[in-house]
This record gives C-alpha cells, sequence and structure tokens, in this order.
C-alpha cells in the first residue's frame, strides 16, 4: 500500500476541478485529507462513530458546494476550518444537554481557533430522516437515542433495558441501512457514498 504524502501537491488546481465536477480531484482531497481529519476530530469528540458523522458532514458539504472552490485560496486551511465549525457545533450540542457548556467550548478553543461559517445540510438531512423511519422499531429507537439525543450505548442500554453490546449492534445495522439506502437515492453524492463506504465497515 502506498503511502499518502504529507502535502498534498497542487490543492487549489484540484478544488478548480472538483469545481467542474471532477470526482477524481475529490477522492484525491478525500483520501489526503480524511486520514488528517479524523484523529483531529476524535480527539475531541473521543467518540468514533460522532467522528466519522462529523467527517462525513464536512465532506458531503464540501461537494455539494464544490462551485465555491475555485475562490479558496489555502484550501488546507479551508477544509480545516470547516473542521472545526462542525466540531464546536458537536460540542455545543453536547454541552446543551450535559449543561457544560463553558468545559465544552474551552475545549475545542484548546484544539484550534474557529472561523464560523454556515452550513446547510438540511437536504441531507431530510434524506437520513426518512431512511431512518424505515428502520426496525428497536434499531429507530437506539439510533434516535444516540442521534438525536446524545446517550451513549451503556446509557441507551440502560434506558432500553437491553445489553450495551446489542445497542452497538443496533447502531451498526442502523448505520450499513443508511449506506445502502444512500448509495441507491438518486442524486446521492459522491462524496456520501465514498465515505460511508469506507468508513463505515
Amino acid at each position: 500500500m502506498l503511502a499518502i504524502p504529507a502535502i498534498l501537491s497542487n490543492e487549489r488546481q484540484l478544488f478548480i476541478l472538483m469545481a467542474q465536477g471532477d470526482q477524481a480531484a475529490f477522492t484525491k482531497i478525500f483520501t489526503h485529507y480524511e486520514s488528517r481529519l479524523h484523529p483531529f476530530i476524535l480527539k475531541i469528540t473521543r467518540s468514533e462513530i460522532d467522528t466519522q458523522e462529523i467527517v462525513q458532514e464536512l465532506f458531503i458539504k464540501l461537494w455539494t458546494d464544490r462551485e465555491k472552490m475555485p475562490q479558496i485560496e489555502n484550501p488546507r486551511s479551508y477544509i480545516f476550518q470547516m473542521a472545526t465549525h462542525r466540531t464546536m457545533n458537536y460540542l455545543r450540542s453536547m454541552a446543551r444537554k450535559r449543561k457544560h457548556v463553558a468545559t465544552a467550548a474551552s475545549q475545542i478553543l484548546m484544539q484550534k481557533n474557529t472561523i464560523e461559517e454556515d452550513f446547510d445540510l438540511k437536504e441531507m438531512e431530510d434524506t437520513i430522516k426518512k431512511i431512518v423511519a424505515q428502520l426496525p422499531a428497536q434499531q429507530q429507537s437506539v439510533y434516535k437515542l444516540s442521534r438525536q439525543q446524545g446517550l451513549k450505548a451503556k446509557e441507551i442500554a440502560e434506558r432500553m433495558n437491553l445489553a450495551e453490546k446489542t445497542v452497538k449492534n443496533h447502531l451498526t445495522e442502523a448505520l450499513r441501512f443508511i449506506r445502502e439506502r444512500l448509495e441507491v437515492t438518486p442524486g446521492a453524492t459522491i462524496t456520501m457514498i465514498i465515505f460511508l463506504v469506507n468508513n463505515f465497515r
């Protein structure tokens, strides 16, 4: 297996090609940065599943906003700013649920300065909501408790009177089902397919 170079050459040119719908250019960007973003975000979230979801959303946004990419002067900085923004949103959500806003904010700020951006993932979220509604009842309940209420597997197990391993299996199956449905959804972006195939394995 060939090592991924530490620095991606011709990043601006790849962004320009991606803006034109070049999937090969996007794949190069994805391959280079996914392995670098994952540990950066995981160090903050301490959750493998949540980290995967944040990275997924980031690359989906990168692809859906590809027409803006020729304007980006520093692709590396732009991508890490996106990662910081998505992770800050995650921590804010967790902080509200656990009433630790100050602690969560300081944690992300120690990792990287934040540059606020607006992200519109409504279309993707609506699609996933429709897919989630097709899950078996127990899988759907586990998924919603994990994603909508931010509960950990142990907390879900206690609430639903299930074994923790069963909860984790339900989450794995739910994510696999969502991945498979996204792959055959008309208009699904190349980002969804590449990320989900590579990360929910």
